[in-house]
């Protein structure tokens, strides 16, 4: 007597999780993917929902109601109310934060920074001009759409897995502008070659998170694509003079300083202190494991350095393509020191890119565990981060050798993966 067909299914799909055989059937693997993206985008749903409508609360939870957001509505109000030198001052603005935001903090804050440079300033100046609710409501939805338009039309069902991922559902949670980063970088590497001038203005614009750009002008220069990196460099310089023009020298003078006083031993004690559970880097994954402070940085830039390397080779020797984007996206973070779990979400288009592509050729042994685990790990990495089992990193360096092998797999000429 046969098997049943879901059982036969199942088993395939074991043995393909084990041992990187693919099944029998290759729309098997694929199906999967799209039940469990489905599964995991549902729960994120509920979650959000429940947390905004208070409760019963599953998932996640957090004393803060969006603390990201009012992070950019106080530095917008602060502008506003021409009180701009409180903004880079950490005492000074957690003061003014606890001052006029006290119906969102059950205990004063004392470490709610902006980091951020005036350019952010300048694009998020009409949050004050409404309550923090509406704001916040205007913000996420205009940042989620404005990146689907930038790009997600090319894939619509990958760009709502990605827009309901843990990822995204930490974006909410903190209120963060991950949604708006993604569509800049996506739809800008995307146009890269379709309009340079257009990519060029988007990736410029994403300069507000420079954290997230750095590799970009690295993957220009290695393709050669003198218009789109041109473009950008234009695009970033006239953000700079319009909020020069707008705040003054002396803010920008402040935010040199602040940048200055923060890159030492000082601010990063703070930051590991308040928020190393959520951070997602090889310096902090370092820390958690003990590693002293000089030797930490060391292991974390030659993180960076590698990054670097493979983000040029792969944009110096193959085409433009999906699975050089996620090259890039993979090489991104892990350049910073500093980036949060819902920083990951520039990973999951990146992933699901990479995923298809992969699909097409022997998968390694436990691959599709991985993907389960890096579509997760950016809720389940917080929890491990406090348990002292920094794997964040780990699924980031993941990411990016499969990338480059799905760059490697893909023949010239060959049409995108997505």
């Amino acid at each position: 007597m046969s098997a049943p067909r879901w059982w036969e299914s199942l088993r395939q799909i074991a043995v393909a999780a084990l041992t990187g055989r693919k099944p029998g059937s290759p729309r098997l693997l694929l199906q999967l993917a799209v039940v469990f993206c489905v599964v995991v985008g549902l729960y994120d749903a509920l979650t959000i929902i429940l947390y905004f409508s208070g409760g019963p609360y599953i998932g996640p939870q957090r004393s803060l109601l969006f603390p990201d957001f009012i992070v950019f509505h106080a530095a917008s109000r602060a502008f506003l109310e021409g009180k701009l030198g409180v903004i880079y001052q950490l005492a000074a603005f957690s003061d003014f934060e606890n001052l006029n935001y006290p119906e969102y903090f059950k205990q004063p804050v004392n470490f709610r920074p902006f980091m951020y440079p005036p350019t952010w300033l300048l694009l998020t100046i009409p949050l004050a001009w409404f309550s923090v609710l509406a704001a916040y409501s205007g913000f996420m939805a205009a940042t989620a759409a404005l990146a689907t338009l930038l790009a997600g039309r090319s894939n619509f069902w990958i760009w709502m897995a990605t827009l309901t991922s843990p990822a995204a559902l930490w974006t909410m949670i903190a209120g963060q502008n991950a949604f708006l980063n993604i569509g800049l970088f996506y739809g800008g590497m995307r146009l890269v070659d379709r309009s340079p001038a257009a990519a060029g203005i988007l990736l410029g614009i994403l300069s507000y998170k420079p954290q997230l750009c750095v590799l970009v002008p690295v993957a220009l220069l290695a393709a050669r694509r003198w218009q789109a990196l041109a473009w950008m460099i234009g695009t970033t310089v006239l953000m700079a003079l319009a909020s020069l023009a707008v705040f003054g020298l002396e803010f920008w003078v402040q935010f040199f300083e602040m940048a200055r006083e923060r890159s030492g031993p000082e601010f990063a004690a703070l930051m590991f202190q308040h928020v190393s559970t959520f951070i997602t880097t090889i310096l902090v994954a370092s820390r958690l494991l003990g590693l002293p402070s000089s030797l930490a940085n060391l292991v974390h830039l030659a993180g960076a350095l590698a990054a670097v390397i493979v983000v040029w080779r792969a944009f110096s020797r193959h085409e433009l393509s999906d699975e050089a984007t996620a090259v890039l996206a993979a090489g991104t973070l892990l350049v910073s020191p500093y980036l949060i779990n819902y920083d990951l979400l520039l990973l999951m288009p990146a992933a699901l890119m990479v995923f298809r592509r992969r699909m097409e050729a022997d998968l390694y042994p436990g691959e599709l565990l991985f993907y389960v685990g890096l579509w997760l790990i950016p809720n389940i990495g917080i929890r491990l981060n406090g348990m002292g089992i920094p794997l964040m990193p780990v699924f980031v360096v993941g990411l990016l050798f499969l990338a480059w092998q799905a760059l490697k797999q893909r023949a010239p000429g060959l049409p995108r993966a997505a």
